[in-house]
């Protein structure tokens, strides 16, 4: 985070910078991206008509539909790979996809590795997005993290109830082998 005073390099001087300067930027896919076999299919079919009888049972027809449509939203996601992204870090803050995220919107980011892709998240101060997600080339972490701790504070949070239960859960109901 920058402190009380400091000057940035890529800072001009002047209050407002009039100029968007390129600081370093890279391509990269959209989202993570898996390909999936037929357990995790046939997984997430079980599931899904074991839960929409349930639900059925108890609320009728809509709870159903909107079990199914997010059925199809798992397939269609895990069945189209993802575009490729221009990611560009400026001097006004994050260019994803040409969508600029400014320095003062971000309150934290850090980088892990999810599915074999390193992985750049960052919190913003907007309730949508809440968190802004870039996939990252391998070799490009250090640079990246570099640069973005010149603005943003580097702090991973800490599991939030929700995310202990999703990954127990994963744990407790694997949709595949390995």
């Amino acid at each position: 985070m920058k402190k009380e005073g400091e000057v940035l390099p890529e800072y001009n001087g002047s209050p407002l910078e009039t100029e968007e300067k390129l600081l370093f930027g890279w391509q990269a896919p959209g989202r993570l991206f898996k390909t999936r076999g037929k357990e995790f299919y046939s997984t997430i079919l079980v599931l899904a008509v074991l839960l929409s009888v349930i639900m059925f049972l108890i609320e009728g027809i809509m709870p159903v539909f909107l079990i199914w449509s997010i059925v199809f939203l798992v397939w269609v996601l895990s069945k189209t790979k993802p575009a490729e992204v221009e990611y560009k870090i400026t001097s006004w803050g994050l260019r994803s996809d040409g969508q600029l995220y400014q320095w003062e919107e971000m309150n934290v980011f850090w980088i892990e590795e999810k599915n074999k892709e390193l992985v750049l998240r960052i919190l913003l101060t907007r309730k949508f997005p809440g968190q802004l997600v870039a996939i990252l080339n391998q070799g490009d972490e250090n640079k990246v993290a570099e640069l973005m701790k010149r603005r943003v504070r580097l702090e991973k949070p800490a599991a939030t109830m929700t995310d202990k239960v999703a990954r127990w859960l994963s744990e407790k109901v694997p949709l595949t082998e390995g």
